[in-house]
């Protein structure tokens, strides 16, 4: 007796397709995953937080595509095999992994979505300014982060570099005979410069007084909040435009698979062999 299986026709070939489009997305969530883990330009972002720091959720999204990127790299060419063998087995499997695509990618998009409500009525500029005046050099953290911000953007302080007047930095500095106006990642930057060794065109820039004539040619007076308010919104909706368009396509994958499932016959042939 053997088994002989049938039905399906063109959606076999849908699926097939459909299985190495998987396959390819898998990638992308890879670098997506990836590009904003280790990207220096970018990864300082996922530390981003409100007013407590105990809500990574960019950072959650990020691994999230990560981890989802390499399941699919696993089983990306099941709904291939499973398309091409008429094997209802090995569909339903596919299709189990395509729901938990969905989900993945329904979490990275939503997580996404709340992370940027986290910022929306000028809670950027209220936050910068927080960690401008009370926390730089105080929170181990803030340091690094606003140096960052203020290196890459070209910016200094959440309103401006007189956010750093009397605050803890600046008292702190004046008790120890230190007068520097503005941290080195305020100034502009020479191209040896790099974020986490600042390297300003003018050395003396720091101890230049707010507003006279060499300070406003050799920092940068524009505040932080607004250029990084409109670059987070742009990072923010990749990841919201990349988890929701990824799980529209999965919802069509998922029919798919589903469609080939009820349309395979599987017969069973007796031949008498004389």
């Amino acid at each position: 007796m053997a088994t002989e299986r049938d039905g399906g026709g063109c959606l076999r070939w849908a699926v097939s397709i459909f299985s190495i489009y998987y396959w390819l997305s898998a990638l992308g969530h890879v670098f997506l995953g990836l590009w904003m883990l280790l990207d220096p330009k970018r990864n300082y972002i996922l530390d981003l937080v409100h007013f407590s720091e105990n809500d990574p959720l960019l950072k959650a999204s990020a691994y999230v595509s990560l981890v989802c990127g390499c399941a699919q790299l696993l089983v990306g060419f099941l709904g291939l095999c499973g398309a091409v063998n008429r094997s209802r087995f090995l569909l339903l499997a596919f299709v189990m992994f395509l729901i938990c695509t969905f989900l993945a990618d329904v979490a990275m998009g939503t997580l996404s979505l709340f992370y940027k409500d986290k910022f929306s009525n000028n809670y950027m500029e209220v936050y910068l300014k927080n960690l401008t005046n009370n926390r730089y050099s105080r929170d181990r953290w803030v340091m690094p982060l606003m140096d960052t911000i203020q290196f890459y953007h070209q910016c200094c302080g959440g309103e401006g570099p007189l956010d750093y007047k009397d605050s803890f930095w600046y008292i702190t500095n004046t008790l120890r005979g230190t007068r520097s106006f503005v941290p080195p990642s305020c100034c502009k930057q020479s191209q040896a410069g790099r974020a986490w060794a600042p390297a300003p065109i003018d050395p003396m820039c720091i101890t230049y007084r707010y507003l006279s004539t060499p300070y406003e040619s050799s920092v940068n007076t524009e505040g932080c909040s607004d250029r990084l308010m409109s670059w987070f919104n742009e990072q923010i909706w990749i990841f919201v435009g990349f988890g929701f368009g990824s799980a529209l396509t999965m919802m069509l994958g998922i029919c798919l698979s589903c469609c080939l499932i009820s349309r395979i016959r599987i017969y069973h042939v007796i031949r008498d062999d004389y």
